[in-house]
C-alpha cells in the first residue's frame, strides 16, 4: 500500500490526562507516516488538554473537545465526522500499538487486492505487568463467527471510512461492547482479514475502564444482544443465543443483581429449552442465589473435564 494512503488515528478520552501522552506517542511512532491524529476530549474535567498541548506543536495532531460528556462512542463518532483519511484507526487513550501496526495492515489490504476490515491480534497487560497473548483470526464473511463471541478490540481495528458512513456511524447508545456493536455491523456488510502478529497492546489495569464497571458491561452485553437477537437466533441457533443470556447473566450476578441475572437464565432456559444445562440453572435459581453460584460453578468443572476429554480423544 502506498504511503500516500492517509489514516485518520481517532483516541477518545476521558479524564485520562496522566495517560492520554502513551496513546498519542504510539501513533506518532508509526512507521505508515501519513497520519492525522485526532484526539477527542469527551468533556474532561481533569487536565486533558495539558497534557495534549505538547503534541499539537505537530500539523497533523489535531484537538476537539466535547462541552459534557457524551459517552466514547460519541467522541469516536465526532473524530470520524471530522477525519480527511481513506482509513480509521481506533486507539483508545489507555493503550498503544507497535511502531509497525497501521504498515502492516495496510500491507495486508494491498496483498489481497481489495478493500476489507483488517484487525491484529493484541497483548493484554495486567495489572501485574504480565502479558497475555491474543490471536483469534477473522477472516473472510465472519458475520456467524461475529454473532457467536464477543469480537475484536477497537483498537485492534483498520475500516475503510466509507464502510463506517454505510453502516451509519456509530451506536452512541451502547454502554459497553461497543467494539463487538461495530464489528458485527461491519461484518454483515463486509469482508475482514487478520494480520497474523499482536500488534496492539491492551492495558487491562485502569481502576476506572468501562470495562471493569460490572454493571455497565452486563448493561452492554445485554443491549448488543437484544440488537442482534434475531439474526443471533438466525446465524448461531438456540444454544448460541442462550450462551450469551448467560453471559448476561453471570456479569449480572458479578454486579450484584442476581434479579437480572435470574431473568437472563430463564430467558436462556426459554431459548435453549431441551439443554440440561440450562434447566439445571434455571431450577437453581429458585432456591436463591447460593444454590445459582453451587450449580454454575460445578458445571463449569464439569464442562472443562468434558472439553480436556474429547480433546484427547
Amino acid at each position: 500500500m502506498p504511503n500516500l494512503t492517509k489514516v485518520s488515528v481517532i483516541i477518545p478520552t476521558y479524564n485520562r490526562a496522566h495517560i492520554v501522552g502513551r496513546s498519542i506517542e504510539s501513533a506518532l511512532c508509526q512507521t505508515h507516516r501519513d497520519l492525522e491524529i485526532l484526539v477527542v476530549d469527551d468533556g474532561s474535567s481533569d487536565q486533558t488538554l495539558d497534557a495534549v498541548k505538547p503534541f499539537l506543536q505537530y500539523p497533523h495532531v489535531r484537538y476537539l473537545r466535547h462541552e459534557r460528556n457524551k459517552g466514547h462512542q460519541a467522541a469516536r463518532n465526532t473524530g470520524i465526522r471530522n477525519s480527511c483519511g481513506d482509513y480509521i484507526a481506533f486507539l483508545d487513550a489507555d493503550d498503544e500499538w507497535i511502531p509497525q501496526k497501521i504498515e502492516l495492515q495496510l500491507d495486508a489490504i494491498k496483498n489481497r487486492g481489495s478493500n476489507c476490515v483488517v484487525l491484529t491480534g493484541m497483548w493484554n497487560v495486567a495489572g501485574d505487568a504480565s502479558k497475555t497473548k491474543y490471536l483469534k483470526k477473522y477472516n473472510g464473511y465472519v458475520y456467524p463467527e461475529m454473532l457467536a463471541t464477543q469480537g475484536p478490540n477497537y483498537c485492534c481495528l483498520l475500516v475503510p471510512a466509507e464502510y463506517l458512513q454505510k453502516i451509519g456511524f456509530l451506536d452512541e447508545s451502547t454502554l459497553a461492547a461497543a467494539d463487538w456493536d461495530t464489528c458485527i455491523s461491519l461484518s454483515r456488510l463486509y469482508e475482514f482479514i487478520t494480520v497474523d502478529e499482536p500488534c496492539t497492546i491492551y492495558h487491562a489495569n485502569e481502576p476506572d475502564s468501562v470495562t471493569r464497571n460490572a454493571l455497565v458491561r452486563a448493561l452492554g452485553y445485554q443491549h448488543v444482544v437484544e440488537k442482534n437477537e434475531r439474526d443471533m437466533l438466525r446465524f448461531i441457533g438456540r444454544r448460541g443465543l442462550a450462551r450469551h443470556h448467560l453471559i448476561i447473566a453471570d456479569l449480572f450476578d458479578a454486579a450484584g443483581d442476581f434479579s437480572r441475572c435470574k431473568a437472563h437464565v430463564f430467558q436462556a432456559f426459554k431459548t435453549d429449552y431441551i439443554n440440561p444445562e440450562t434447566f439445571l440453572l434455571a431450577f437453581s435459581t429458585l432456591f436463591g442465589a447460593r444454590a445459582f453460584h453451587f450449580v454454575r460453578f460445578y458445571g463449569a468443572i464439569i464442562e472443562k473435564r468434558l472439553i480436556r476429554k474429547e480433546a484427547r480423544t
